[in-house]
């Protein structure tokens, strides 16, 4: 008769195993509403930040632009926008970011530090120099240079 009553015994500590690792699942999915304020204060610390990222993109998306329009060229660094009065500082990133910016397409970027290559140098190589052309397209000879095999 004793074995008869362990087994409704077995049946209650199987359940209650299986009910603490469903709640256990829940916590570390954050769903749990131990954890619900410090899972708002995290969203709410991302939210701003990602607002702060967009904020400053579109003004200097909007600075850059107003620079095209004014001075029918991009500008070479975000210090000649605020030294011509486009922006009122130069823009900081957010902590572990870094600004990009292309000169030739006036495009902007926000990139991680470890993924931003520092510039390569132009190679320095002599200049070639062209003929110089008079009235009708004819060559002129530079001094010094034999007018042979022009």
């Amino acid at each position: 008769m004793k074995p008869l009553r362990l087994w409704p015994l077995l049946g209650v500590l199987s359940l209650a195993a299986c009910k603490k690792s469903d709640s256990t699942s829940t916590a570390a999915t954050g769903n749990s509403p131990i954890t619900a304020p410090l899972d708002y204060i995290a969203a709410q610390g991302k939210a701003k930040k990602f607002a702060e990222k967009t904020i400053n993109m579109v003004e200097l998306q909007s600075a850059i632009q107003k620079f095209q329009a004014m001075e029918d060229r991009y500008p070479r660094d975000f210090n000649e926008l605020v030294s011509q009065h486009y922006l009122r500082e130069a823009p900081v990133p957010p902590p572990g970011m870094k600004f990009v910016f292309n000169s030739k397409t006036g495009q902007v970027a926000l990139l991680p530090e470890d993924q931003v290559t520092a510039p390569v140098a132009p190679a320095t190589a002599t200049p070639v120099q062209q003929p110089r052309r008079g009235p009708g397209g004819i060559r002129i000879p530079q001094q010094g240079a034999s007018p042979v095999g022009e």
